[in-house]
């Protein structure tokens, strides 16, 4: 480091930081990537390793150029080229750009793309924050994180990485893909800057999904006809049909500006592939689905003693009152919600049937990581921001908490904000602080617990005014407390993490692997664990039946997160001892049926989940139904009306038999009004089913 002065910071993530720097020997300007190895595992600084490696041997003028690297006891330092500006920074002033600015950046683009295929590098997560433009606006690829190097037998990937906006279709379907899969995301790339949005855009992952999968591209008619034609060779959703790269260096759009060098591999993917090769290629492919297809379930699940603080009994007793005045605002708020809303004004958004792949699997590996802008000039990624898209963070803080400063902190804040003072909640910065410990396996029970309540308050305390509560639902939207909540459930019922294949997971910027992670058994819970969770699902119920934006959330949460076991888990060993969860699972989970028809395969995957847990029985409804709780009884009623409404008839019969059937009808003279209502309003809409009559 001596041999550079470091002149700011350029921008950070959830690798570390860049600065900028000069080089004191030549007094040119680079960036410094330094990445710090404190709480990493051995697999993400395997990551980091592969990715220095990759770019070291890149040579390329819209290449960001590698010029060294090191490593300390501390930290990994990449010391690359610096450029000026970021391509999102320029899309955040303008919008979007007219067509001949476009071409230029085009041209740099496919030369970068056609030396790293012709060197067998593919980079597996373009987007527009990973091109640079330096002082000459000519435009440089960076950010190889993802990128893989095939090996000269190897001719299809199954691996998931990149950016969901980018994703190609083959990518979402869990196929085995290649180098075209890197061409669908240049032509997003391009579509974006042209039309100041990419070709799919929505606030949801899951109806991307299905957007990506089956909607048609709708293509702008102020295009010249070879721009057109360009897109439109390369947005082709079937691989086979997109542009080859013999097409693309004779297409009129790019012809005779393409940047081609000479250092490339013999192997080049560039190549056109001989009848041999692509026998070979496509028996690697039917070997990959055939064994996605015959996979075993694994034998593994599917993916933390604090120090009591000195508070004041007034401090305790309002901690205790807003809890306890919240879970009776969330009772309150199940049995008066829009569960008896009739189906005709459920949202529906789309007919689609988004089942098929596991997307689970596909989502696990995604980049859902917002940095901040790496502009030497301190713009903001302003296309993020009008990107319909919010994407996730669900990065690992694997910072040391002290837990006896943060319950003093957050103990503090309660007395705050129970006296009226909401700045804390209303301002999106100081938020985010709050709710950093959800995504931290270190955060003890205890804080997650106080983290919750603290953010509860504003909903139970009077006095606060409508502009103020409007103003914290739509903070808590942008920091996305709902998916940070529902990540803290899984982070708290983690029990380990092994390493796994490298080309299985992502080195950073992606939420752990389906594969690597345990959860507890019942008995390993403590009191506390369930009282932390309990508080944690008082709040998202209600924040769901609030607005449907943090119900959109939540779902999306549930995909990328794959916690599917998880709240399978919750339902199966709560049910029993820990009713205040399993009340508000089912609320939740009812919900999203009669308001997001079209996510209802989540409650689907759910029920089906697979796991050697022994906590995670088969969910019996005919339990839940004769349960000693009236709340229980009640909400499994509104579950199964909505169950029967949603789901495909073949996963209805394997919960539905006549012993349910007969409960549920039973559940219609039952001693308390709540239950005799719901049941009651469940047979009249379930008997006209062929399912409710077939049973006899």
């Amino acid at each position: 480091m001596d041999k550079y002065e470091v002149i700011g910071t350029l921008g950070e993530g959830s690798f570390g930081r860049v600065y900028k720097a000069k080089e004191l020997s030549s007094g040119s300007f680079v960036a410094l990537k330094v990445i710090s190895k404190r709480g990493r595992s051995a697999r993400e600084l395997k990551g980091f390793r592969r990715e220095c490696e990759i770019q070291r041997d890149l040579h390329h003028p819209n290449i960001i150029q590698m010029l060294d690297s090191f490593e300390t006891e501390n930290e990994i330092v990449v010391i690359t080229e610096f450029a000026h500006k970021e391509l999102t920074a320029i899309l955040g002033r303008v919008g979007y750009l007219p067509e001949d600015k476009v071409q230029k950046i085009v041209w740099d683009l496919v030369s970068a793309l056609y030396y790293l295929h012709s060197n067998r590098v593919l980079h597996r997560d373009l987007k527009p924050q990973n091109i640079l433009l330096d002082m000459n606006n000519t435009a440089k690829l960076c950010d190889f994180g993802f990128a893989r190097n095939m090996s000269t037998g190897t001719h299809v990937l199954t691996s998931i990485k990149g950016t969901p906006l980018y994703m190609a279709p083959e990518l979402i379907d869990e196929q085995p893909y290649d180098y075209t899969a890197d061409l669908w995301s240049l032509g997003c790339i391009i579509y974006e800057l042209l039309m100041g949005t990419p070709p799919f855009c929505t606030p949801s992952i899951l109806h991307l999904i299905r957007l990506i999968r089956h909607e048609q591209i709708q293509w702008p008619t102020f295009l010249s006809d070879s721009c057109i034609s360009f897109l439109k060779g390369l947005l082709q959703k079937n691989p086979s049909k997109r542009l080859k790269w013999d097409e693309i260096l004779d297409h009129p759009f790019v012809k005779n500006h393409i940047n081609i060098t000479e250092n490339t591999s013999p192997e080049s993917l560039t190549v056109p592939l001989s009848p041999s090769v692509l026998h070979a290629k496509e028996q690697q492919r039917r070997e990959s689905m055939k064994n996605k297809a015959t996979r075993i379930p694994s034998k593994t699940n599917e993916q933390s003693s604090a120090i009591k603080p000195v508070t004041s009994k007034t401090s305790k007793n309002s901690q205790e009152n807003s809890a306890d005045a919240l879970k009776k605002s969330s009772n309150q708020d199940s049995q008066n919600n829009n569960l008896l809303e009739d189906s005709t004004k459920s949202r529906t958004t789309s007919n689609v049937n988004a089942k098929g792949s596991s997307l689970e699997s596909s989502f696990q590996n995604i980049n859902f990581n917002t940095s901040k802008s790496r502009n030497a000039d301190g713009e903001s990624q302003k296309s993020q921001e009008k990107s319909p898209l919010k994407t996730f963070n669900f990065i690992e803080d694997n910072q040391p908490i002290e837990t006896e400063e943060w319950i003093v902190f957050l103990t503090r804040a309660i007395q705050e904000v129970m006296n009226g003072e909401m700045i804390s909640l209303t301002q999106s910065t100081q938020t985010n602080v709050l709710v950093s410990p959800l995504r931290n396996p270190n955060a003890s029970p205890k804080v997650l617990s106080f983290v919750a309540r603290l953010l509860s308050i504003p909903f139970v305390v009077k006095g606060i005014s409508t502009d103020c509560l409007l103003q914290i639902r739509k903070v808590y939207l942008e920091v996305k407390l709902v998916p940070n909540l529902v990540y803290a459930t899984k982070l708290l019922l983690r029990e380990c993490r092994t390493d796994s294949s490298s080309d299985t997971a992502s080195p950073i910027n992606s939420p752990l692997p389906l594969s690597a992670e345990l959860y507890k058994r019942c008995a390993d819970l403590t009191e506390e664990d369930f009282q932390t969770l309990e508080y944690i699902f008082i709040l998202v119920d209600h924040l769901i039946h609030l607005d449907d934006d943090f119900l959109i959330q939540f779902c999306d949460a549930v995909v990328v997160l794959s916690i599917y076991l998880l709240m399978k888990l919750f339902i199966s060993f709560t049910y029993k001892t820990k009713i205040r969860i399993v009340t508000d699972i089912l609320a939740i989970l009812t919900r999203l049926m009669s308001r997001l028809p079209e996510n209802s395969d989540v409650i689907e995957r759910t029920l089906l989940a697979q796991s050697e847990n022994q906590d995670v029985n088969r969910i019996k409804f005919i339990d839940l139904l004769r349960h000693s709780d009236a709340l229980v009884r009640e909400r499994t009623c509104y579950f199964l009306l909505w169950f029967g409404k949603t789901q495909h008839i073949k996963t209805i019969k394997m919960f539905w038999n006549f012993e349910v059937k007969d409960t549920l009808e039973a559940l219609m003279y039952d001693s308390m009004e709540a239950v005799r209502n719901a049941a009651d309003y469940a047979v009249s809409e379930l008997k006209s089913k062929d399912f409710y009559k077939d049973v006899k």
